[in-house]
């Protein structure tokens, strides 16, 4: 080989190497504004406690494996059954369904859920398939009337106040949630993330990867029950 066709074959590694590096650097690039971008959006969950079950499964505690891995999106309003993670003090997050807004009526009547919706004069049965029978038996601690005075259902229902929400767990016989205290709505402000779509549907991919790769994108923290 000559000093001359060297030098061509050199220079031609050389050019190759440079567009596999340059390559290398736009793949690294985009990545980089795709998690930026991800994570200004969405935020991952670890599920922990019984409260939603059987939609979502939770670990026995934030160190322990067993619990769903999903992700909230923080720019979204929450809306009719959307899974929601609120702040339910400084020091908690929990994880629950959005059963009224604003302005909406409830009560349950043996399990059954009924909601006179905001301009209404009448109340709505709801069919809830998220709700499993054997998760709504009043064996729990939950009761299966709500809300109640003396022992009886208050035929009014509970209000939920404005730019609030009344939340609950699909696990109906332990889920602490609005049901607490007589009756709790939480105000939308306190809402961290709404659970989304995909990330429901794909669960177990999710799950597998935070389970086996401790893949955290950006981060997860623990939701108690």
């Amino acid at each position: 080989m000559t000093e001359l066709s060297r030098s061509l074959y050199s220079e031609d590694k050389k050019s190759k190497l440079n567009i596999l590096l340059n390559v290398l650097i736009i793949l690294i690039a985009v990545l980089l504004v795709f998690e930026l971008l991800f994570s200004a959006n969405y935020s991952g969950i670890y599920v922990v406690g019984p409260s939603m079950n059987n939609t979502l499964t939770g670990a026995d505690a934030e160190n322990e494996a067993g619990g769903d891995y999903v992700y909230v999106n923080r720019r979204v309003k929450p809306d009719y059954g959307d899974i929601v993670v609120v702040a339910k003090d400084e020091e908690t997050t929990i994880i629950k369904r959005v059963i009224a807004l604003g302005g909406d009526r409830i009560k349950l009547v043996n399990g059954k859920l009924y909601i006179m919706y905001k301009g209404d004069d009448e109340f709505t049965e709801i069919e809830e398939e998220y709700v499993s029978p054997e998760n709504n038996t009043g064996e729990g601690n939950q009761p299966l009337d709500f809300p109640t005075r003396h022992g009886a259902i208050v035929s009014s229902g509970f209000l939920v106040r404005e730019n609030h929400m009344f939340l609950m767990g699909d696990n109906r016989d332990w889920s602490l949630d609005s049901r607490e205290g007589g009756g709790r709505d939480f105000p939308v402000s306190s809402l961290y993330g709404v659970v989304t779509s995909w990330s429901l549907n794909g669960k177990k991919f999710f799950t597998a990867i935070h389970t086996y790769f401790h893949f955290d994108l950006p981060r997860y923290f623990g939701i108690k029950k």
